[in-house]
């Protein structure tokens, strides 16, 4: 019997991590990360609640494959690997920008097996065919996973682009070899299934960027994915072809061109790359500035250059920034922040929006989908990846190509799909959900904590400060009212002595023993106060009594 069961990446764009389990192995298909709405208040990311898997590190045997290097594919690997152990099963490039993660964290890596080194792997009872296949990230795979129960095609995320700048093609025959040996469900990417026609190719961005390096004569300042290795590469080699010179901005960027050049995928030409300290003492013409922060990230480069945060740059009157990236659904406040900024210094600024060809979609859309479940020919067609009406869309396009409904199996996270010799029995649930990741310190961030932050950000707080004289059971002196973000306080300066009065009040009301008792005091105090404000009818803010002995 095989259980497919999903902890991410189902009805939201990120958090992908599938596990495939027979017998005692599981074989876990990606662990990533997805990045926080601006109502997660201090979580600097999101990843899979791992229950499913900790509750079976004892008594079966893991490992982890990758299908490629996105964040939204690896980025929780760390987190993973502070918990359990497993074989890591990846191409060099995935386990290169792993790797610097799991070294930032200073844990140990796992065992590592490159899967671009053979036809196939075997893991338990699993034998799995990597088939490579275009995509905006060197080495991208899709997966045929094989059991008794079935065969399995885990596209992950694809598309068919016929002229990468690589020269590198989706390796198609493999994928019409299984489609002709019969395949029991394919797993397919719906990221773009709401959008026709075919995903653009790399190509055409090449070309069309070409006419702003070429004619642009004041500062070109290119944000994109710090991943689109070919991209980047492109941008090198015009710069080259127009006397201009390149600078990187952004820890990301600087890392994963590294990994990228030591593996081959990136060629630097010749007396091209500069450092940034030398952006400032050439004319703003020469030099292309190649910068992270296309979904607006607070401290990104971008961000930085925008509002002079940085010293290597700065942005000046008649600077373009080009999105050479799309604009993740939830990132469109922070990036109009940004470009705000940019036109307050006298810049502009060109989105896909302005012009679609300053950027193609790594995601294959509708006739791409279409086209590679006619060659898998699956029994089964189970859409993945994507928000939940990408899910719907995708089912809709299986029916157009002649899927019976009880035949596409449309999920949610903590849901498991079971098979046995190739035939679908039952679905059923586990619990499942997310761990918020606090920004500064990668701690997880509880519910309840997420609360109060939300609720501090909204109501503010007001803090009475009560001093004790411990020996005595009275008051020392005067209680002290502190507040942040409270506006009765700010418009209403008697509410202060109002509040002050209450708290004094309770001198005489309670008895020495309970003055000296910190839990009664702060109990009272904090009674004291919200009996303050709704006599005025103000808001009830996060009141937090503190208590001085002395």
């Amino acid at each position: 019997m095989l259980k497919i069961s999903f902890l991410g990446g189902l009805g939201e764009f990120g958090r992908n991590m599938t596990i495939y389990e027979s017998g005692n192995h599981c074989l876990i298909v990606d662990c990533g990360m997805m990045f926080p709405e601006a109502e997660t208040l201090g979580v600097d990311r999101i990843i899979p609640d791992f229950q499913y898997v900790l509750e079976r590190k004892e008594e079966k045997d893991f490992a982890l494959l990758l299908t490629h290097a996105h964040e939204d594919h690896i980025g929780a690997v760390p987190f993973l690997l502070k918990q359990m152990d497993f074989s890591l099963f990846a191409s060099k490039f995935s386990f290169g920008l792993v790797e610097k993660k799991i070294s930032e964290m200073e844990l140990e890596c796992p065992s590592f097996n490159d899967i671009a080194e053979t036809e196939s792997f075997n893991f338990g009872p699993f034998s799995v065919e990597p088939v490579f296949v275009t995509h905006s990230i060197p080495e991208s795979y899709s997966m045929i996973v094989r059991c008794e129960d079935g065969v399995f095609v885990h596209t992950s995320d694809f598309k068919f682009d016929q002229t990468p700048l690589d020269f590198k093609t989706t390796e198609y025959g493999k994928l019409q070899k299984v489609g002709s040996e019969g395949v029991t469900a394919i797993l397919i990417d719906s990221t773009n299934a709401e959008t026709s026609g075919i995903a653009g190719s790399e190509k055409t961005v090449f070309k069309n960027i070409e006419k702003y390096i070429s004619s642009f004569r004041n500062r070109l300042i290119i944000t994109l994915f710090s991943t689109n290795i070919q991209r980047i590469q492109g941008i090198l080699n015009l710069s080259k072809r127009y006397g201009k010179k390149v600078a990187f901005l952004g820890r990301s960027l600087i890392g994963n061109i590294e990994v990228a050049e030591r593996l081959g995928h990136l060629q630097y030409p010749s007396n091209v790359v500069i450092s940034p300290d030398k952006i400032e003492k050439m004319n703003r013409g020469e030099v292309v500035v190649i910068a992270t922060g296309s979904q607006g990230e607070p401290f990104s480069a971008l961000s930085r250059i925008a509002f002079d945060e940085t010293k290597e740059l700065f942005v000046e009157d008649g600077d373009l920034v080009l999105f050479s990236a799309r604009i993740i659904p939830g990132n469109e406040k922070r990036i109009g922040r940004i470009i705000n900024q940019v036109y307050r210094k006298g810049g502009r600024v060109i989105t896909p929006k302005d012009d679609p060809f300053i950027h193609v979609s790594g995601h294959a859309s509708q006739e791409e989908l279409k086209l590679m479940a006619s060659w898998v020919k699956g029994r089964y067609y189970i859409p993945i990846h994507g928000e939940f009406r990408q899910l719907k869309e995708n089912a809709e396009l299986a029916r157009e190509l002649g899927f019976r409904d009880e035949n596409i199996l449309v999920n949610e996270v903590g849901d498991s799909l079971v098979f046995r010799k190739g035939e679908f029995l039952y679905k059923e649930k586990f619990p499942a959900g997310m761990v918020w990741l606090d920004g500064e310190s990668g701690d997880p961030v509880g519910k309840l904590l997420l609360r109060d932050r939300r609720h501090l950000g909204i109501e503010g707080f007001v803090l009475p400060i009560v001093v004790v004289d411990s020996s005595e059971g009275c008051f020392e002196s005067e209680p002290q009212i502190i507040h942040r973000g409270y506006s009765p306080l700010e418009s209403q300066p008697d509410l202060y002595d109002e509040i002050k009065r209450s708290i004094k009040e309770l001198e005489k009301e309670l008895t020495k023993a309970e003055i000296t008792d910190q839990n009664i005091l702060k109990a009272k105090v904090k009674s004291a106060v919200k009996k303050s404000l709704k006599r005025r009818e103000a808001k009830i803010p996060v009141v937090i009594p503190v208590v001085m002995e002395v």
